[in-house]
């Protein structure tokens, strides 16, 4: 187990003050907090690391005991020990710390549905803590973020229960018009609303149906990740769609109208005379709606490709030629 430098992760010096340390806090935990970044689980490991940081240092008895493993860590270092070999339980018996009375308030869990703390966290700081005379706490880390005075109470403290995970899949015609699906997560059927336009990969919320809390805590959330299944038709590039369609030499050549396939059915469109292989036409309006947004879609790129007739005969191999040498160039027969 590695030394955890609280310091670092949250920007600051060793000898910074109180309110120095609190607003670095208050300001990546902003910058961090799940509710702001809700599919960014990089976003999620970072908040859970400095509210370990804070929890360690916003206290001043668990900083004074934090900045002594510090320093005994370091000598021990020096001393050619390995990381490895260092008895960190050891240490903080030697130090009192399991008989500590301390407002070990576990914020990430209490406060933000997620907790975990490292095994470095719950070696120096997790065992035996008494709330003794304590009576009724603040969790810190709650309380400085939010700027409000939350308050704990001793004794047993109610739980959120565990959030549940699960994935789901659709058509993206069902992700154009916004459908409502049957799930079952634990034994239990329930039915989740998918918005319009929703993308691949997105995460949906439903609060309050995740896993009962204990101790009359709240239920945790349900999180339901959108997997939209390959169109045969139709690609899908943001909020746009792309397709291809085959069109005749002879409309290519001269110009025409074509019918191109749209989610709401197929549409007529202009070939302009002289249209080459590869000719990217767009269609406004006609891409995926805009997720949660109302009445705005995205756009439809169509793109041409040339569908060349087969099994010739005579006559028209005859004109074919007679076109070619009309533009001055030479056919090879076969």
């Amino acid at each position: 187990m590695n030394y955890k430098d609280y310091y670092s992760a949250l920007g600051i010096k060793k000898n910074a003050s109180k309110e120095e340390i609190k607003k670095a806090y208050r300001k990546m935990a902003r910058k961090y907090h799940p509710d702001v970044n809700p599919d960014d689980d990089t976003a999620a490991a970072k908040f859970k690391e400095i509210s370990e940081a804070y929890e360690v240092l916003g206290n001043e008895e668990n900083r004074k005991l934090y900045d002594q493993l510090g320093a005994d860590w370091k000598r021990y270092k020096q001393g050619a020990g390995q990381s490895s070999d260092f008895n960190w339980q050891e240490w903080a018996r030697s130090q009192g710390a399991q008989n500590r009375q301390r407002a070990y308030s576990r914020t990430s869990e209490d406060f933000f549905g997620s907790g975990d703390f490292s095994d470095f966290f719950e070696q120096i700081f997790g065992g035996g803590f008494n709330m003794g005379q304590q009576g009724q706490r603040r969790s810190r880390a709650g309380a400085d973020f939010f700027g409000d005075r939350f308050e704990r109470h001793a004794g047993p403290v109610s739980q959120k229960g565990k959030d549940i995970h699960a994935e789901l899949e659709i058509t993206l015609e069902e992700a154009y018009r916004g459908t409502e699906k049957s799930v079952r997560v634990n034994k239990n059927q329930m039915k989740v609303k998918i918005p319009k336009g929703i993308y691949d990969g997105r995460r949906l919320k439903l609060k309050g149906r995740g896993q009962t809390g204990s101790l009359g805590g709240e239920t945790g959330d349900l999180y339901i990740r959108i997997s939209i299944r390959p169109h045969e038709i139709f690609s899908r590039e943001d909020d746009n769609l792309h397709t291809t369609v085959n069109v005749g030499l002879y409309q290519m050549l001269l110009g025409g109208v074509i019918q191109v396939p749209t989610m709401t059915g197929n549409v007529k469109i202009k070939v302009p005379p002289g249209s080459q292989p590869g000719k990217v036409m767009r269609l406004a309006g006609y891409g995926m709606p805009v997720f949660q947004s109302e009445n705005r879609k995205g756009d439809l790129f169509v793109t041409l490709q040339v569908s060349l007739p087969e099994k010739l005969s005579d006559e028209e191999k005859k004109r074919i030629r007679d076109l070619a040498a009309l533009r001055g160039e030479k056919v090879q027969d076969s």
